[in-house]
Parts: C-alpha cells; sequence; structure tokens
C-alpha cells in the first residue's frame, strides 16, 4: 500500500466516525436498577438517550456553570429586515465599573517569605489588584501588586521568579 493508499484510508476513516456512533438507551430493570444499552429492551418501556458531551463552560472566578436546560428555536428573519449593526467600542459612560482595590494587610504581609510557592501566596494574601509578566529568552519575573487602601496605606509588590518568590517591597503611598 502506498501513501496515496493510506491517506485516503485515514480520511475515509475519520469521515465514518459519525456515522458510527450509536444510540443508547436507558430503562429501569425489575430490579428497580436503571440500565442503559445500545438495544433497547423488548419487554420494558425505555427512553433514547443523548450521549453527546456538552461543552463545559467556567465563569470568570473558575466555577463551572450548568449548560442551557434547553435553547429555543430560534425563527428565521424575513430577509427584509436590516442585520443588526454591532459596536465594538461601547459608548461613552458605560464602562463597567472598576473593581474595588483591596490591598494587604500588614498581618498578611508578615507571614509572606522569600522562597514561598506563588500558590502559598495566592491562597494567603488573596488575588492580586495587578499583575505583570516581565522578561526575556533565560529570564521571566511576575509581579504581584497590592495597592494601598484607605485603611492601609501601603501597596505590596511581590516579584516571582520560578515560581517562587524572590522579592518583598512594601511602600507607604500617601493620598
Amino acid at each position: 500500500m502506498n501513501h496515496k493508499h493510506l491517506f485516503l484510508l485515514n480520511i475515509f476513516c475519520m469521515l465514518s466516525q459519525p456515522a458510527a456512533a450509536a444510540e443508547i438507551y436507558r430503562w429501569v430493570d425489575e430490579r428497580g436498577v436503571t440500565q442503559y444499552s445500545e438495544k433497547p429492551p423488548e419487554n420494558r418501556p425505555s427512553k433514547l438517550v443523548n450521549a453527546r458531551p456538552a461543552a463545559a463552560s467556567v465563569d470568570a472566578e473558575g466555577k463551572l456553570l450548568e449548560p442551557p436546560k434547553s435553547a429555543p428555536a430560534i425563527a428565521a428573519k424575513p430577509a427584509t429586515q436590516p442585520a443588526p449593526q454591532t459596536m465594538l467600542v461601547p459608548p461613552p459612560g458605560s464602562a463597567p465599573p472598576a473593581p474595588a482595590v483591596r490591598g494587604m494587610e500588614f498581618g498578611v504581609y508578615m507571614h509572606l517569605r522569600r522562597g514561598m510557592s506563588e500558590g502559598e501566596v495566592l491562597l494567603r494574601a488573596g488575588k492580586p489588584d495587578q499583575e505583570t509578566v516581565e522578561g526575556g529568552r533565560n529570564f521571566v519575573a511576575k509581579s504581584l501588586y497590592y495597592y494601598p487602601t484607605l485603611s492601609d496605606p501601603f501597596i505590596t509588590v511581590i516579584t516571582m521568579r520560578g515560581g517562587r518568590v524572590a522579592d518583598l517591597e512594601r511602600k507607604q503611598k500617601t493620598f
């Protein structure tokens, strides 16, 4: 078999995959146990199960979102209606509110040490107000910024190299 035949065989196999997908049926047996199979039972009522995997959606905080229960049918629009115009830039004055600055309390800062992992820092101090990544070919540094608040007027900068704390800096900011 030459390469041309092998290529055509691979294409045929890939295209025939969806046709080979089997239907799955669900029913309850005489003991009350739910059963699944590719063939419906002859003496019991069964239901066809949707076995296609749904895409998982995650929100901004990393929590898994529930898939929609059922999508409403979308009616075709008449050809006489113009397509809606989409705006690439939001109108002035409609910007979302900026997230509140959290800062870092002194007690949390006192428990941070050089050599700590980034995960431990985030566990103790929480999500930073800003992150930056700098570097080149052999050097990458990530800086975590915790901005000052009225109750705690210090800016905290944690510099990470190789996933570990390399430098801790805390400066007072006057308002």
